[in-house]
């Protein structure tokens, strides 16, 4: 009893449950609303909204140049703000070329993108400026352990992109896409109240340039872990058309919700708690990680094994007859969903470490493995395909766990000195450039 008190007490605790609590809210919201969404639309019109997210998902990666992760490990809370306020500036220059990379796709008809009509890339730019400022302050909030407020920002936004898409179903395929944009924007309203209203500049190059090891180094390798978990839909659209891209889509929605649920919470939290260990207690940083990752297993575990037994047998009931399909590829990814809850929450303990760079044989592999269905079409239908491609994804996560194991050792930590002793945190800034 002791011990469950200590741990309801803690600051960790109480950060996941502010930010669990309100994504927990938001996701039963789409629960709710998806048997409706999959009866208004088509699972061609899911496809090529899946399409679009997936597009939005690598891309977004840049919206920020990844100074956001830099936020959080900022030396001071002046640079954290000018950090802040210069993502949000340059969310709107990535956003244009968002929309003009889509565009150019589309133009191509590369990976099924030609799919899509002309005015999905006049809303790409929207949709990657509420990301990236949604990011941006996001991880702003985190920094300030304003962690009430990031759960706000969750519930509004979860709650509003469903809800509009279903009011706006009377549009058509088109209703997905405008619901999505609408519902980002609106919930960035609980989190720029985080601003301080003080004067400064919006836009500060002397801080990015002392924190660009973010953008050089984190951002290549953001941009592959995402183009990697973003591939399937676009992948196997090409390969099996635009309703199979459909199916995937809704599967990868269902599937993902304990991960956005618990996994996006822990992960907020633990990066602050990571970071303040790495500057204060480094030796203590390792046996966190690994404390953190064995208790998300064991969270994770019952929702693959009920995705794997259910799902086949509910999902044409709660979705309609036409998702049947669907239902079988929630169950191929099952054993993913179990890894990927467990390790990815912890990963940002890679932004602390001098030998981050290793984390690109990781995402080099994760590419390859999407790369598989190309090579395997033919040879099975698209569920098997989906199955093997889970279990191989799994593999990769139990070596990205090992190799999170090495890179956070003391000695590996970027305010390590070979006396042994630790920078304190306004030189580990410097260290870091």
């Amino acid at each position: 009893m002791n011990a469950i008190r200590r741990v309801s007490q803690s600051s960790f605790f109480r950060g996941v449950i502010a930010i669990a609590g309100g994504t927990a809210l938001a996701q039963a919201v789409g629960v709710l609303l998806s048997p409706l969404l999959t009866r208004l639309y088509t699972p061609e019109a899911v496809g090529l909204w899946g399409l679009f997210m997936s597009f939005l998902g690598v891309t977004s990666v840049a919206a920020t140049l990844r100074y956001e992760v830099a936020i959080v490990a900022a030396s001071s809370e002046e640079e954290a703000l000018a950090l802040t306020r210069s993502s949000l500036v340059l969310g709107l220059g990535v956003g244009l070329l968002g929309a003009l990379a889509l565009e150019g796709l589309r133009r191509g008809h590369l990976l099924s993108y030609g799919a899509l009509p002309a005015w999905a890339s006049f809303l790409a730019f929207p949709a990657l400026v509420a990301f990236a400022w949604g990011t941006a302050l996001r991880y702003y909030g985190v920094r300030r352990g304003a962690f009430g407020r990031v759960g706000r920002f969750t519930v509004t936004q979860g709650v509003a992109r469903p809800l509009a898409q279903l009011l706006l179903a009377f549009l058509g395929g088109a209703g997905l896409l405008l619901g999505e944009v609408l519902g980002r924007f609106l919930g960035l309203i609980a989190l720029w109240r985080l601003l301080p209203r003080t004067s400064g500049p919006w836009f500060s190059p002397g801080v990015l340039a002392r924190y660009r090891t973010y953008p050089l180094v984190q951002l290549p390798s953001g941009f592959l872990n995402m183009l990697a978990l973003m591939a399937p839909v676009p992948v196997f659209t090409a390969l099996y058309g635009p309703a199979v891209g459909g199916g995937l889509a809704l599967a990868q929605r269902v599937v993902g919700l304990p991960v956005s649920l618990i996994g996006a919470a822990v992960a907020d939290v633990f990066y602050g708690r990571a970071a303040e260990l790495a500057r204060e207690r480094p030796q203590a940083l390792r046996g966190f990680l690994l404390a953190t990752a064995f208790r998300l297993f064991l969270l994770a575990l019952p929702f693959g094994l009920a995705l794997w037994f259910l799902a086949p047998r509910f999902a044409p009931w709660v979705f309609g007859s036409a998702w049947e399909e669907a239902g079988r590829m929630m169950a191929a990814m099952a054993p993913w969903m179990v890894a990927q809850m467990t390790v990815s929450s912890v990963s940002r303990a890679v932004f602390l470490s001098k030998k981050a760079w290793v984390k690109f044989v990781y995402d080099l592999a994760a590419l390859a493995v999407f790369g598989a269905p190309f090579y395997l079409h033919g040879q099975g239908q698209a569920v098997w395909v989906l199955g093997l491609i889970s279990w191989l994804n799994v593999a990769l996560y139990v070596f990205y766990l090992l190799v999170l194991i090495w890179i956070t050792g003391p000695k590996e930590l970027w305010g390590y000195r070979s006396s042994g002793a630790f920078l304190n945190s306004e030189v580990l800034t410097e260290e870091v450039q």
